[in-house]
């Protein structure tokens, strides 16, 4: 029986709770969010808004690389409890956004006016306001993967609360002066400027170097192994990306407008299971990520966390199966009770592509990268049957239902080959017997 004594004492069930419990209130500040912005301004506005939110889809595939390659190195530090070494680390990728991604900023604003025109957007400002949310995504990525690392979970929460808080509160105020689509953009800049200050305060640990710390006895970072790494999480993040958004994208393309609303209606209802679920590959990428670096075994932790991804998906699924029509009445009132009877499969669309995810960030974690080409190849293949074959909900739903599950076969052969290591850990408490 799971009793709060037992979440308190098993490190990876704390963290995951922790963690969801600020992802559900930062969820539903941005509930409110998009529920204040879709009422007070009008559809042509709120159509560019959303159009800069497909951009958004693109930046996060680099941005989440970043992050994951933050929270490996970062863990490997506190493996070692050497924070000064997450300082060098910060310092080394801050300076690689800067060289990096600064050159694409500057570019970017001078292609402003051709982005503009190509989105249809009148104001000018409001691509430079999405540019400079562009750069903070890099910089806040650092950050918020070393917070990731060092397994700073309570902390992630609150400022993701505390994110949100000031998106919603900035919106209103901006909106209710009149600044319509640039005071939207801006409210998403301050929504991610403020949290990323934040992070400096959760992070002060890092700047106090130990008086007897000196260059001889410093761990080394292994740079080198870094930029091999990068690539492959890079490659490993587009897999992912496409596999869980491709089929909205080219539904929009294939389907005759009422048929892609319908699409991405139960597209949107049924990713409550992903959002749920996708904390807990957080929590495990981090947690493996430092078990790794200390060569100890961390398949007991992929274990409990495969049948805790599995368990609430199944549930939820379950719940779908049960009273599709009531759960697509809560969000979109009887507008799409003719396709309820989608729901569950979409249910377990999801539910599959939670545990291609979980393993995933596993392998990733453990530093096996091989897969991640396996999983891009899926990927493409799965993108152009849908684009070719993907005449109807039911083509397009099940070519995605095969595709997951053909990588989450191909990911357990992978987690199959990896070496054991036969160490007795004290699971609950994680320290060494």
């Amino acid at each position: 029986m799971i009793t709060l004594k037992t979440i308190r004492n098993n490190a990876f069930a704390r963290n995951s709770l922790i963690l969801f419990a600020g992802s559900v209130v930062a969820n539903l500040l941005n509930y409110f969010f998009h529920l204040y912005v879709g009422r007070m301004v009008s559809p042509q506005i709120y159509g560019e808004v959303e159009s800069l939110n497909a951009l958004i889809i693109i930046i996060a595939v680099p941005a989440a690389a970043l992050t994951m390659l933050a929270t490996k190195y970062s863990a490997h530090a506190k493996a070692e409890n050497d924070p000064h070494q997450t300082f060098r680390l910060m310092s080394f990728l801050n300076k690689k956004v800067f060289l990096y991604i600064f050159p694409v900023f500057i570019v970017a604003l001078f292609l402003t006016p051709l982005v503009a025109n190509f989105l249809k957007i009148e104001s000018n400002f409001a691509i430079i306001l999405f540019w400079i949310l562009m750069f903070l995504s890099f910089i806040g990525a650092v950050n918020g993967g070393i917070m990731n690392g060092w397994q700073k979970f309570k902390d992630a929460s609150w400022i993701g609360i505390l994110g949100t808080t000031v998106k919603l509160i900035s919106v209103i105020i901006f909106i209710q002066i009149g600044l319509s689509l640039n005071g939207i953009i801006g409210s998403f800049v301050l929504g991610s400027l403020i949290p990323y200050l934040a992070t400096f305060y959760a992070l002060r640990f890092i700047f106090k170097r130990k008086k007897d710390t000196n260059k001889n006895t410093e761990t080394k970072i292994d740079f080198k192994s870094m930029k091999a790494y990068i690539l492959p999480v890079l490659f490993g993040n587009l897999a992912l990306n496409m596999l869980g958004n491709i089929d909205m994208v080219l539904a929009k393309h294939n389907l005759a407008p009422d048929l892609a609303g319908q699409y991405g209606a139960l597209t949107i209802v049924s990713k409550i299971i992903f959002f749920g679920t996708g904390i807990v590959a957080t929590v495990l990428f981090s947690m493996a990520a430092e078990r790794n670096h200390q060569q100890r075994d961390s398949s007991k932790l992929f274990t409990y966390a495969a049948l805790l991804v599995l368990g609430l998906s199944l549930f939820a699924t379950f719940i779908y199966f049960l009273a599709p029509k009531f759960i697509l009445s809560i969000l979109f009132g009887g507008k799409y009770s003719s396709i309820s009877s989608y729901l569950v499969w979409f249910a377990v669309l999801v539910t599959l592509f939670s545990l291609v995810n979980l393993v995933a960030q596993y392998l990733l974690s453990i530093h096996e990268t091989k897969f991640v080409y396996l999983f891009l190849a899926i990927a493409i293949f799965a993108s152009t049957a849908v684009l070719f074959a993907g005449s109807s909900i039911s083509a397009i739903l099940w070519i995605m239902i095969t595709a997951q599950f053909v990588a989450l076969i191909c990911g357990l052969f992978f987690l199959k080959k990896q070496p054991k290591i036969y160490e007795p850990v004290d699971f609950y408490s994680g320290s060494r017997l």
